[in-house]
């Protein structure tokens, strides 16, 4: 028999799957249950959520997702193994901003510039994702890139650009482990990731006043990779 829980989602489901416009589902009538929500199934539901065009219900449907959870924005949950019974519920912030990365927009029919300008939105939006939760995210991404040679998502060198624009605080961490942790994973294998970590460390390089500087970790790029760098922002 199914639990209440279980009884409430599948009827909000249905009444969002009777709401549809030409079978375009409106995912606010999801709203009450994205706590309760399996995470497997809130990664799926992801593509939804970034097909609207109103902003503020986005945010609004990302938060609550995260709904009980606060405690544990920073931290992003290993995936349950086959003996676990209870399933991961709900998703933490740092979980959201990396879903969100590794979304194939391209599938889903969504376009580039939706796609993009809504990690932008998260990035601007300080009260759910701090400097901290962004990091944390950020961090996640990077550490599975090197230990497991996972491709790093398309718009991961653009977050980090943005992330240099706009949240100073996160300067040292990007000069002193981000940036190293990526060239070890070998960065320079993917032109376009490539490309933006020279431009990452470029716009770090001269900042000695601000008490961190990209200048040692470029200084320590393979040969090849300093001759690329020298040639391009030289």
């Amino acid at each position: 028999k199914s639990s209440p829980a279980e009884e409430f989602i599948d009827t909000c489901k249905a009444i969002q799957e009777l709401k549809s416009v030409d079978g375009k589902k409106d995912p606010r009538f999801l709203m009450p249950i994205l706590s309760m929500m399996n995470r497997s199934d809130l990664i799926d539901l992801l593509p939804e959520l970034l097909r609207g065009d109103d902003d503020d219900s986005f945010l609004a449907l990302l938060e609550r997702t995260s709904h009980r959870l606060e405690r544990h924005a920073l931290v992003f949950r290993d995936e349950p193994t086959e003996e676990d019974v209870a399933s991961l519920r709900g998703m933490t912030l740092c979980e959201q901003l990396v879903f969100l990365h590794r979304v194939d927009f391209a599938k889903a029919g969504i376009s580039q510039r939706r796609y993009l300008k809504a990690i932008g939105i998260c990035l601007r939006h300080e009260r759910l994702f701090n400097d901290r939760v962004i990091m944390a995210a950020l961090d996640h991404i990077s550490g599975t890139f090197l230990s497991t040679g996972e491709k790093l998502p398309l718009p991961y060198m653009r977050t980090i650009i943005l992330v240099i624009s706009n949240h100073e605080s996160l300067h040292g961490w990007i000069c002193n482990t981000l940036l190293q942790r990526l060239v070890d994973g070998e960065i320079y294998t993917d032109g376009s990731q490539w490309e933006g970590w020279m431009r990452s460390a470029k716009m770090l390089e001269n900042t000695e006043s601000s008490g961190v500087s990209s200048a040692e970790v470029i200084n320590k790029l393979p040969t090849e990779q300093l001759v690329q760098y020298k040639a391009r922002y030289g």
